[in-house]
């Protein structure tokens, strides 16, 4: 039997939100995760390929009690590999933002079990450079905002430590705060198809007065997130441990043998992959949260239901006249 469509617009309670939002999940995985790792796939695996690399060689550099740089060589290798793993999975990061909001795009106009990736892929086509210009423009004014706000901790810092310290843990707290009151520009952006500064201004006025619960449902679906994602990490540091078991028992530092490296990279790559891959759920969650409070403040579900239901009268009575 085939499950009713999930309504998107429509008011929800905390515990409502969270519900659907995994609902969403369970009854679209096959579909949603289908078109984020064809699209986002690509970028994602060459990324966790390049971070592997450099984090595989870290790990081993703290174990290594002799403390020996690298040389220049490996050195410069190490930063292409670690600058290339951040444009690549930062292009993962905006395909990944764009596929879920245009699934759910698709899944109101068509619903579940009729969405195909070459779909979702046109929608993409288009948003995606939309939603690297937000990323970009977004972190601009994260990092204009943390300097401002840092500023008055180089002013105080003659004053003692203690002033400078509690003027730190209000920057802290300031960026939390605007990064929570700023949560729903990419959901704005893609479903109202508006400006920057626009969404901006809409996220800021549609979350006033709901903070708390907008915190709080990231929070609980970041913890969520972590833990699942923290579950794939076991198997790596379970075979770390048992290569470094004979180390410990002779007392002196021998370098991990070849198949254990190879097998730390691809349990750090999965980790990589899969974690990566869990950051969905964050995405949806605020997509929910963006539709309670359109709902709760705006009444838009019901006004687009009105304006159906008018338009079909019309259509009723345009056919009773001829």
């Amino acid at each position: 039997m085939q499950l009713k469509q999930i309504e998107l617009h429509k008011q929800r309670d905390f515990g409502s939100k969270l519900n659907v939002t995994i609902e969403f999940v369970k009854r679209n995985f096959k579909p949603l995760y289908k078109s984020i790792i064809y699209i986002a796939g690509p970028f994602l695996l060459l990324g966790s390929l390049l971070m592997t690399s450099v984090f595989n060689y870290s790990f081993q550099s703290m174990g290594n009690p002799t403390g020996k740089p690298p040389d220049a060589d490996l050195f410069l290798s190490l930063g292409i590999k670690g600058i290339g793993s951040f444009v690549f999975l930062l292009l993962a990061s905006v395909a990944l933002i764009s596929v879920v909001y245009e699934f759910l795009k698709l899944y109101e106009k068509k619903g579940s079990g009729a969405i195909e990736v070459e779909e979702v892929y046109a929608k993409v086509k288009s948003s995606f450079w939309n939603v690297l210009g937000t990323v970009f423009l977004y972190a601009l004014l994260i990092i204009a905002i943390y300097i401002a706000l840092l500023i008055p901790a180089f002013a105080f810092g003659a004053l003692g430590g203690a002033f400078a310290f509690m003027i730190v843990i209000v920057v802290m707290v300031g960026l939390v705060y605007f990064f929570i009151a700023s949560s729903l520009i990419f959901i704005i952006r893609a479903y109202e198809n508006v400006g920057f500064i626009t969404a901006l201004t809409r996220s800021l006025k549609l979350i006033k007065g709901k903070w708390w619960s907008t915190f709080g449902l990231l929070f609980v679906i970041g913890l969520i997130q972590g833990v699942v994602s923290s579950i794939f990490m076991i198997p790596y540091y379970v075979n770390t441990i048992i290569s470094t078991m004979h180390t410990v028992e002779t007392g002196v530092f021998q370098e991990p043998s070849q198949t254990s490296i190879v097998i730390n990279q691809v349990l750090l790559l999965l980790y990589f992959l899969l974690s990566y891959l869990m950051y969905a759920l964050p995405l949806l969650g605020i997509a929910f949260q963006y539709f309670n409070l359109r709902e709760m403040k705006e009444a838009a579900g019901l006004i687009d239901k009105i304006d159906a239901f008018e338009d079909l009268s019309n259509d009723s009575k345009d056919e009773d006249h001829y």
